[in-house]
């Protein structure tokens, strides 16, 4: 694909896409950020169903401010988001983005797994990351912008030699090229399907969901949240989307957010 014909192209998939959901969509040849932009048109009064689209990110960025490296091939966009829950469930939409994912992925053949609580991985690699960034005000909530990057059909090469070997790509996995409009469309219509599940209350089901695709659960990790690092084995997710570890002396901790390793992948390097 040009380029210069990416907007021109985008903007024509939108008119013909039928995805109630979606309601505008913002294409950019390149972006710093998605979600920067997101965020900003949110704050400005953007509808839900608003999406930015680039077809490049400048400085796109991950969780934990770590940078999302985008080049040409991959699919770079946020959405805006304004739903009318209990503050407490929002953190349910970082399971609603993984599993949009990694549902859209899996209908073309590949074996995604979810890394708690949002990386999408095939055999141990990363193939998709996922940013929720929110604007939340006492017991309202104003926004929820929900960013995806991922490998579609990206150069590996074209990534910083320390997460190449940690990373793979949709076209690389099933092992044909994967068209760009198709998987967006696909994309979409999962999004549509999962948030409206979240909408109307149904939490059991997409966390029943996001657990058949977990690879977290069972496993002996170490979690470094803000205000600590423990050791222990992640047992269960409750109805809130807490992760459930125990520790080493048997403790029971619940842990909404932070940085996971698995120890049997730590031991390979």
């Amino acid at each position: 694909m040009k380029e210069k014909m990416f907007v021109k192209t985008t903007v024509e998939f939108f008119r013909n896409l039928h995805v109630d959901f979606v309601k505008k969509l913002l294409v950019f040849e390149n972006l710093d950020s998605t979600n920067s932009t997101a965020k900003n048109l949110a704050r400005a009064g953007a509808v839900e169903g608003t999406v930015v689209v680039a077809h490049t990110q400048s400085y796109g960025r991950g969780r934990l401010d770590r940078i999302w490296e985008s080049p040409k091939g991959g699919v770079y966009l946020s959405i805006i988001l304004r739903p009318q829950v209990q503050t407490e469930r929002a953190s349910l939409l970082t399971f609603v983005a993984a599993l949009v994912v990694a549902k859209t992925i899996r209908s073309y053949g590949a074996p995604t797994t979810i890394k708690w609580p949002n990386d999408v991985r095939v055999n141990n690699k990363k193939i998709a990351g996922i940013l929720l960034e929110s604007e939340i005000v006492g017991n309202t909530i104003h926004y929820v912008v929900v960013g995806l990057g991922i490998n579609l059909h990206i150069d590996i090469k074209q990534l910083s030699p320390e997460i190449q070997s940690q990373s793979t790509t949709v076209s690389s996995e099933v092992g044909h090229p994967v068209d760009y409009y198709e998987f967006l469309r696909t994309l979409f219509q999962q999004f549509e399907y999962f948030y409206m599940l979240f909408k109307k209350g149904n939490y059991k089901r997409l966390i029943d969901e996001w657990k058949k695709h977990s690879d977290t659960l069972g496993k002996v990790i170490r979690i470094q949240t803000p205000t600590e690092i423990l050791k222990g084995t992640a047992c269960d997710i409750d109805e809130l989307g807490f992760l459930l570890v125990r520790t080493e002396s048997g403790e029971q901790k619940k842990i909404l957010s932070g940085d996971c390793l698995y120890f049997d992948e730590l031991r390979k390097v």
